[in-house]
């Protein structure tokens, strides 16, 4: 909240946004909640339109919303499986081998669709959620290769894949 006096505008919470304290999760991906290693809340911006006077031109706001894929980042468990549930939905997607793979995954009577929402959860200072940020109708349009080499230097260290969304918004609920 902030107050609103025409004298003081001082917000009444002066705590900073930690960037460790959230949960992101997908119906259809499981082990994307537990291996989600970071995620990027996505810019959003509108086109400008030239107005032309008799005098300058001017720049008014534009009249639709263009939202940046959603890109998250998740470390690959030794079966792969982070991976290989949404190499299974981009192949659902795209039915490179039959239709059949497509009405698999897209099938009413199974209640499963090929969109799904995606729900980012920020946590406040104490942990405690605070912002939902909801991203509707998602689909995955790529995820990153993984990278073996036995020239690594730190084997311990674990691997990482990307995996991007497509949606078509998102809606900012506080808690």
């Amino acid at each position: 909240m902030v107050n609103t006096s025409p004298l003081v505008r001082i917000p009444e919470n002066t705590s900073f946004l930690q960037g460790t304290k959230f949960s992101f999760t997908f119906p259809t991906l499981p082990f994307l909640r537990y291996f989600g290693l970071s995620v990027i809340l996505p810019s959003v911006s509108t086109s400008s339109v030239l107005v032309e006077t008799p005098f300058s031109a001017t720049h008014r706001h534009g009249d639709k919303l263009v939202y940046k894929p959603l890109t998250v980042t998740a470390i690959i468990d030794e079966d792969i499986r982070v991976w290989e549930e949404t190499y299974n939905w981009l192949v659902a997607l795209t039915f490179p081998e039959s239709f059949k793979q497509y009405y698999y995954y897209n099938d009413r009577a199974r209640k499963t669709s090929a969109y799904h929402d995606g729900t980012l959860t920020i946590n406040n200072n104490a942990n405690i959620q605070n912002i939902r940020v909801l991203f509707l109708d998602c689909h995955p349009i790529s995820i990153s290769g993984i990278s073996f080499d036995t020239r690594s230097v730190d084997a311990s260290a674990p691997m990482t894949c990307d995996i991007i969304f497509q949606y078509d918004r998102y809606e900012i609920t506080r808690l």
